[in-house]
């Protein structure tokens, strides 16, 4: 009975665990948005199309250049380095769907472009590539992951093996 009552606790200390570490939710809505074309041959002044599905109906959607040149970045940053003083406005149609056309100074390596609604409740980046795109890092940090697990199963493993009763031999 006291081993079953060990796994239980064990079960719940993971549990809560997962839980605790588990990221908070966004407020706001992220989009994926496309960019003709996708990357740019040489550095300089090039014009630009972004599009994307999902945006809210007739909506005004704003594209804007932002400092940072990688995803990684533009989840961080946001649009704190985006430059709000180079805005292109555009709408979304009936069902929601952007074509919004920018001119673009973009360096050599790289840049971001910031998309979204006036009140930030919906937005989106696309990272333009000199050369070659900026592939965004999908799936999760397998990393992080593995560390948690490992410290969940070694904490479970210390309450386990504290709890044992051994016998000496003398």
């Amino acid at each position: 009975m006291k081993r079953i009552k060990l796994i239980l606790g064990a079960l719940a200390v993971a549990l809560v665990a997962m839980f605790a570490l588990a990221p908070v939710a966004q407020a706001q809505e992220a989009h994926v948005v496309a960019a003709d074309p996708p990357f740019v041959a040489a550095a300089g002044s090039h014009d630009v199309t972004i599009s994307g599905a999902g945006w809210p109906a007739d909506a005004t959607v704003v594209i804007l250049p932002c400092s940072y040149n990688s995803y990684e970045a533009a989840a961080t940053a946001g649009a704190d380095a985006c430059d709000t003083g180079a805005l292109t406005f555009g709408a979304a149609d009936g069902d929601g769907n952007i074509s919004i056309t920018g001119t673009f100074d973009i360096p050599a390596d790289g840049m971001c472009i910031g998309v979204g609604t006036l009140d930030s409740a919906h937005v989106g980046a696309y990272c333009m590539g000199v050369g070659a795109p900026i592939l965004p890092n999908t799936g999760s940090e397998s990393t992080k992951v593995a560390i948690i697990g490992a410290a969940v199963l070694a904490g479970g493993a210390m309450i386990v093996l504290s709890t044992r009763r051994r016998s000496f031999v003398s």
